[in-house]
């Protein structure tokens, strides 16, 4: 429960997006009562969430005079500069108003959402449309979970008009899955409903795939199956943290042509378990054909000749069909490992033999992460959490190179404002906690690494490789690409780079201040806060002051620029204040060891 909050009180959720939705959902499910959400953005106006309104915050006023606010805006500088605004009005921080990402960060807030959705859902109409597969399953869910709710699936567009008219009072729930165009398409059904007037909805369920869940079972004995009868054993599944900027492609391409690493490369998202779910429910004779149809996404490109296509799929096929004459009826373990192992094989010539681990990048499944890790336990899977580091300051300028070359030179100010915030702390969630994490800096790793990976190898439990001091993606060699800039293989220059384009003397000197306690924690340079004897609000005035790297930001106008100014200021002065009570915000700091470089070894 939260301190100093009653659930007698009358509770609105500042900011109608899809976060506001999830802190919503965790709030109900500790037993509060939101009477609505506050949001001051015309597209909200006459909106329901959820099926609870939404108003501007004068009409919240004028309605709860007497209302606790739970600031939910994903850019923590936006949450604080509306907490400053509401400070304005009389309200007190941690008593009239909260921020949630400090309460989740506390560990205050509950990671599960499902009682606060069945709260919600309980004697409501569902529609559902979109990803007609995910409807079933949401269906099969949500008739397990809510005991009364009229639920419909709206099956193509032309229905939409028939369903609004039947159903007026219904809540819409788009639903899409994560694949490489999955924005787009989560976009596309949000602007249908706008085109037909439909103004009682939720976005949560495009974020989190928590109706998958219950189907989540793993059919079939584990410690039989095909797997038995050949010579190899696979017990772990190597997960990749998000980590972003800090050589997550690297790492993706040292393991890529390992023998002993089963891996299929970029973007696999989610669509491992939906495709091995699909499967379970068609028939052995079409397994090939369908497996085949879902990995051409993988076997051929864009620059792909036709006949090598052609040959490429054919030879896929081949393998696959050997694999599966092994048995009569597969698992769902069984079906995973077997579109992992013919991958394997096209790729590497050869069967693979011995211990084998499966590798899974930052792209896996990062909506339905939670869910694949029971996944892979009820599969019998042993789950290992792999981690870069790197220098705060250079993920920073590579974020910011890379936004730039992707968005003609410009870069939003609300993005610079999450980098701040992302690189400054590290979050463990309950869920990660559960599982060993390796941590590994990109610096060392480039420098260093043989000495670095032979000690992963060890970790992991697989053989060193002199393939590792190769990078590959699908065994050809790889090439990492950042708005013109190409590099390859343990070239140094990212180690190096001052990024000076972006960041000027003073720049660099204020944003050391507030990523002291990471530099500390992960043996970078850093200066100590008894350095400065100076107040913190002090510090903090340092930030409003101009950086270079603002004359990429993409402003509206003067008025715009100051108001970042202003965030920046909010931002990195709350940032300093965590660091200077780090014990009390440990939520905000969760690092960890990391693989250390032995200097001996070096000087041999």
């Amino acid at each position: 429960m939260v301190d100093g909050l009653s659930v007698n009180d009358e509770i609105i959720i500042y900011c109608a997006a899809g976060y506001g939705e999830e802190i919503c959902l965790k709030f109900i499910s500790l037993g509060y009562r939101i009477v609505g959400f506050c949001d001051n953005a015309k597209k909200n106006k006459g909106t329901l969430l959820l099926g609870l309104p939404v108003y501007d915050y004068k009409e919240c006023r004028m309605r709860y005079p007497k209302a606790v606010y739970i600031v939910a805006n994903s850019c923590y500088a936006t949450a604080l500069e509306i907490g400053m605004e509401l400070e304005e009005d009389g309200y007190i921080k941690n008593v009239s108003y909260y921020l949630s990402i400090e309460l989740d960060l506390r560990g205050v807030l509950p990671d599960d959402e499902v009682s606060g959705i069945q709260f919600l859902l309980n004697n409501r109409t569902l529609v559902l449309f979109g990803n007609q597969f995910l409807c079933s399953l949401f269906e099969e869910w949500a008739y397990k979970l809510i005991d009364n709710m009229d639920l419909y699936i709206c099956q193509t567009e032309d229905e939409i008009t028939y369903y609004k008219k039947a159903c007026p009072d219904a809540i819409w729930i788009p639903l899409e899955r994560e694949t490489p165009f999955g924005d787009l398409n989560r976009k596309k059904w949000l602007a249908q409903l706008q085109e037909y007037n439909i103004h009682s909805f939720s976005r949560f369920f495009l974020q989190h795939m928590v109706y998958c869940e219950g189907v989540l079972s793993c059919d079939g004995n584990i410690e039989k199956g095909f797997a038995k009868e050949n010579e190899f054993r696979i017990q772990k599944v190597v997960f990749l943290k998000t980590s972003s900027f800090s050589g997550s492609f690297l790492m993706d391409s040292i393991l890529d042509s390992h023998p002993n690493i089963l891996y299929l490369e970029y973007h696999v998202g989610s669509d491992i378990w939906h495709i091995i779910k699909y499967l379970r429910k068609i028939s052995k004779k079409d397994l090939a054909e369908e497996i085949t149809a879902w990995m051409k996404g993988y076997l051929v490109s864009d620059e792909t000749k036709e006949e090598d296509a052609s040959e490429r799929i054919e030879k896929y096929r081949q393998i696959l069909n050997r694999y599966l004459q092994t048995e009569n009826t597969y698992s769902e373990r069984d079906l995973f490992m077997i579109i992992y192992l013919t991958y394997y094989e096209l790729l590497h010539g050869t069967v693979p033999r011995g211990e084998l681990i499966i590798y899974m990048d930052i792209h896996s499944g990062m909506r339905m992460r939670n869910s694949m890790f029971i996944w892979f336990e009820k599969m019998g899977f042993e789950i290992i959490l792999l981690e870069l580091i790197r220098d705060p300051l250079k993920r920073l300028g590579s974020a910011i190179k890379y936004t730039l070359g992707i968005r003609q030179g410009i870069i939003g100010s609300n993005t610079i404002l999450n980098l701040l915030y992302m690189l400054a702390i590290e979050a463990v969630d309950d869920v990660e906690s559960q599982y060993p994490i390796i941590r590994i800096r990109f610096e060392d790793l480039k420098k260093y690494p043989k000495q670095i990976l032979g000690k992963l190898c060890g970790m992991i439990g697989i053989p060193w490789s002199d393939s590792l001091l190769r990078t590959t993606f699908g065994g050809q060699e790889s090439v990492y690409v950042s708005n013109g800039d190409q590099v390859t293989g343990f070239d140094l220059k990212p180690v190096y780079y001052s990024y000076d384009e972006y960041f000027d003397a003073f720049d660099k000197f204020r944003l050391d201040l507030i990523f002291r306690e990471k530099n500390r924690a992960y043996g970078y340079l850093f200066v100590d806060r008894d350095k400065y004897p100076v107040e913190l609000e002090s510090l903090g005035k340092l930030f409003a002051f101009p950086f270079l790297f603002e004359k990429f930001i993409d402003f509206k106008g003067e008025a715009d620029r100051k108001q970042f100014r202003r965030k920046m200021e909010l931002l990195c002065t709350q940032l300093l204040f965590l660091e200077d009570e780090k014990e009390k915000y440990a939520g905000h700091f969760q690092f960890g060891d990391y693989l250390k470089v032995e200097r001996r070894r070096i000087m041999e």
